[in-house]
């Protein structure tokens, strides 16, 4: 909701909209007046998670396929790296491809979990097999046969991040999140426009090349489209990226703003934000039908927007300034909203861009700390909330897929950029270096995988 923050002048230039355009135009977080969101800890706190050592075996390689087994392997290594579920062991000088694998000495050796494996060519492509060793009981965990494209295609990545998110199920019984990919805004020269890019870093594409301001970018649950709006007709329009073909469906050009688009569940709906009667209300919208625009919010002098759903669908988190400043709600649709963000009396307050956990119910969103922007995290039902960062700004939170990660943006961590932190460790890395990215937006799982049983 940053970038909103900065274009919505256009439209009003009062109440909530107008505050948020204040905000970001003072340039930088040391720039804001001191502000506490009462109740949030200012100390991070993160638990001592063990993390069994593991080790990625060089994978044996017949028929040319050397080259593609050693990119394989360091894809894998990365990816169970980046779960943050393993501490990463190095194999040992001397180890071959193929070699019967000792559990006992990597046991010995701090290593939990052995992968190895093999690739052999395929008409059309490769096939990858891995095997998990259980070094602690001396058993094998998982072992399967994964069908990739050939190295180079666009798909060969994906394909491989989706037999690594295997290996973490096998391991932990939930699936990684290394399969799917992050769309966000990028600033150019007087235009901002939606790329995407994978969850390890690699693989950039830019989407919108429309020379104008592009904003909050969505996920369908399928991983096959994408919601964003676009000014490139002169409006804040809603559009629907098929990502299959790069074609764009206008979904909505009402008079006023449309714009913080989210899926539902089921993919058939469309929540936003949009004007009705001079204010900014939550609206839904039946993108199978092309129908059939409801109301779900109904504001006196206050806005509405930034609606996300719960994973069973049947409930919306949303920002609304109801109480004078910006706080994080949760309502049923057309239901009656309950405040879960901490609000006392004659403080101030601002916590927004929130969004619900796919895996729970928690939601994240960012509030200010010192003025600060800052990662929270809130049960559903309200309480507490839990600090997750501190250290420089930190805005947009958007969840991985498996529930364990958040992709953020920050002006000024470590020289500005797109990062990736683990909620539970509280691990952080970087995803993209530089300045000018915001409105993260991680995919659900892109890559399905039905792996061949040995």
């Amino acid at each position: 909701m940053t970038e909103l923050r900065v274009h919505t002048l256009i439209l009003r230039r009062n109440g909530f909209l107008a505050a948020m355009v204040m905000w970001a135009g003072l340039g930088s977080a040391a720039s804001l007046h001191a502000q506490e969101t009462p109740g949030v800890r200012l100390e991070v706190t993160y638990r001592a998670d063990y993390q069994p050592g593991l080790v990625v075996l060089p994978l044996a390689a017949s028929g040319g396929a050397d080259g593609s087994a050693s990119t394989i392997r360091g894809i894998i290594q990365q990816d169970l790296d980046y779960s943050d579920r393993f501490e990463i062991r190095d194999n040992i000088a001397g180890i071959r491809a193929g070699e019967p694998v000792n559990v006992r000495l990597w046991k010995e050796r701090g290593a939990d979990w052995v992968v190895d494996g093999g690739v052999t060519p395929r008409a059309g492509g490769l096939t990858l097999r891995l095997v998990l060793h259980d070094a602690v009981y001396g058993q094998v965990r998982g072992e399967h046969s994964f069908d990739l494209p050939p190295a180079g295609d666009p798909g060969f990545r994906m394909a491989v991040h989706a037999a690594a998110d295997e290996v973490v199920r096998w391991a932990t019984g939930d699936p990684g999140s290394a399969a799917s990919r992050i769309a966000f805004v990028m600033q150019g020269r007087g235009s901002k426009e939606v790329y995407v890019v994978d969850s390890d870093g690699e693989n950039l594409q830019r989407l919108t090349s429309d020379g104008s301001i592009a904003l909050s970018p969505a996920w369908s649950p399928d991983g096959r489209r994408i919601a964003f709006t676009s000014y490139r007709s002169g409006i804040p329009a809603l559009y629907e990226r098929d990502l299959a073909t790069n074609r764009d469906r206008l979904i909505s050009d009402r008079d006023g703003i449309n714009i913080t688009p989210a899926y539902a569940p089921d993919g058939r709906t469309l929540a936003f934000a949009a004007s009705f009667d001079g204010n900014t209300e939550i609206a839904t919208y039946d993108r199978e039908r092309g129908c059939c625009l409801q109301r779900q919010t109904r504001g006196r002098r206050f806005d509405s927007l930034s609606p996300s759903y719960s994973p069973d669908g049947r409930q919306i988190a949303f920002v609304s300034n109801r109480l004078g400043e910006p706080h994080i709600y949760v309502m049923s649709p057309g239901g009656e909203p309950r405040l879960v963000s901490d609000h006392v009396y004659g403080q101030r307050g601002y916590n927004t861009s929130p969004e619900w956990s796919p895996r729970g119910n928690n939601i994240a969103y960012h509030t200010r700390i010192g003025g600060v922007p800052q990662l929270v995290v809130v049960s559903s039902n309200g309480g507490r909330p839990r600090l997750l960062t501190n250290t420089g700004a930190n805005e947009d939170p958007s969840w991985a897929p498996s529930g364990r990660h958040v992709v953020f943006s920050s002006p000024n961590r470590d020289g500005g950029g797109l990062f990736v932190l683990d909620i539970v460790s509280g691990r952080v890395r970087p995803l993209l270096r530089g300045r000018g990215y915001g409105l993260p937006a991680w995919s659900p799982a892109l890559v399905l995988t039905s792996p061949r049983s040995r």
